[in-house]
Order: C-alpha cells, then structure tokens, then sequence
C-alpha cells in the first residue's frame, strides 16, 4: 500500500499545519538549501509517483486548501492513459493518470511537475542508450507540453545503479530514490524519501514530524534490505 484515503490525507494536512509546517515543491526545498546550506525548517516536500489522476481530484483541493504545493511525478508516455507498465501496483488494478491539461492547470497553481520517465521501465534492466532515451525523451515531452523545464526526477521503482545516477545528474538538478530515511546532507541526485506505507498511522504521522521517527524508521529499512538480499538470493 502506497497510498492513503483522501480523509486519511486531509488529516495528515491538517496535522503539518497545526504543527506549524508548510508543504512545499522539491525544487523550492532545493533553493533553500542551495543558499542556506541547510534544508528549511518546518517544511516538508509531498511527492507524487507516477501522476494519477486522483491526485488532482482528490489530493489537489486539500493541498489548495491549506496553501501547500508539493512535486508530482509523471510518465510522460502514459498521460491520459493508465498504469499498464509492469508490473503494476499490486492489488491495485488498472489507475487512470493525469492528463496533460491537467497537469497544465497543476502547474499554474504551483505543483511541480517533475519526471518519472516515459515507460515506467526499470532503468537498471535497460542499456545504455535505453535508459538514456527513457529520461531525456520523458524530459523533453513535458517541455513540448507544458512549457515547463523539469528539473525533479523519480526514479522508477526506486532501482538506481551508477550509470542510471549519471544520467539523471546529467538531466535534472534533482532526483529522489525510495531510499526509507529523511534527507539530511544527501547528494542531489540520490534523495531519500519516507513512504506512506510506513505513515499510515496518524500517531506516527505526527512523531515523524516531531522529529522522533527515525529509529523506527532504521529497523523498517534494515528489514526491506535483508527481505531484497533475500529476493536476489533465490532469483540466482
């Protein structure tokens, strides 16, 4: 489970405002810390895999509601479509995406709108020139698009190797991993993120945000790498 229900999710907005927090896009959190040589304090960054369309009708008027943005992350190739890549979410069946008008009305109101690729492929199972392809197509389709220079990359399925960081170095300013911590002096290119699986409770929602989540957060890690250490054993 990737996702919570939308009252899930207002509740949790609610929370960061209570707390005194302010969501902001990737890239602003960026510029922060480009001048300040620190990321802000009371900010977090929301980021959005894969551009459902639930997230603009669902997501999108709760996070206008309390003057948040947040960084959404699109397949270019699929816009309009659904998640038919593989494979999908589990359990999910087929979800429909955003399309491109509304990621342009996204944009507008101040929702980042940043690269996922064109296919969903996994980078580190294509050659070279594929993987190439993949993001600078991906990068180039939301130019024609939506006027916009992406500068904010997600890698697919979080499966990043030294060639794939190169070639996102080479496209964006940016680019998030699944990486299960909270980012501190991390390069660019190689940020870590706190998935919802993890936050579904809104107790450890809050604890997050307290600043008193990280050892959970280090077991939780530690187990999702011995259980792919495990996967890769088997596989050989």
């Amino acid at each position: 489970m990737l996702s919570v229900e939308p009252d899930a999710f207002a509740a949790q907005m609610r929370c960061l405002r209570d707390k005194g927090f302010q969501a902001i896009s990737l890239q602003s959190a960026i510029s922060y810390r480009d001048e300040n040589g620190e990321w802000p304090e009371r900010a977090v960054v929301l980021t959005f895999d894969d551009g459902f369309a639930n997230f603009y009708e669902e997501a999108f008027p709760i996070l206008q509601r309390h003057g948040f943005s947040a960084t959404v992350f699109i397949v270019s190739g699929h816009m309009g479509g659904y998640n038919d890549w593989e494979p999908s979410l589990q359990g999910s069946g087929p979800l429909r995406l955003l399309s491109w008008e509304q990621a342009s009305e996204l944009a507008e109101a101040g929702i980042e709108i940043g690269c996922h690729t064109r296919n969903h492929l996994d980078l580190r199972r294509c050659t070279p020139q594929e993987a190439s392809l993949e993001i600078s197509s991906s990068r180039r389709e939301i130019k024609e698009k939506l006027g916009l220079d992406a500068q904010s990359f997600a890698y697919p399925y979080g499966g990043v190797n030294h060639l794939v960081q190169h070639l996102a170095a080479r496209e964006f300013r940016a680019a998030c991993t699944t990486e299960l911590r909270r980012a501190n002096s991390d390069p660019l290119n190689l940020l870590p993120r706190v998935d919802m699986y993890y936050l579904r409770s809104q107790r450890r929602f809050a604890s997050l945000l307290d600043g008193q989540l990280d050892q959970y957060l280090t077991v939780r890690r530690c187990g999702r790498l011995a259980r792919r250490m495990l996967v890769s054993a088997s596989t050989v």
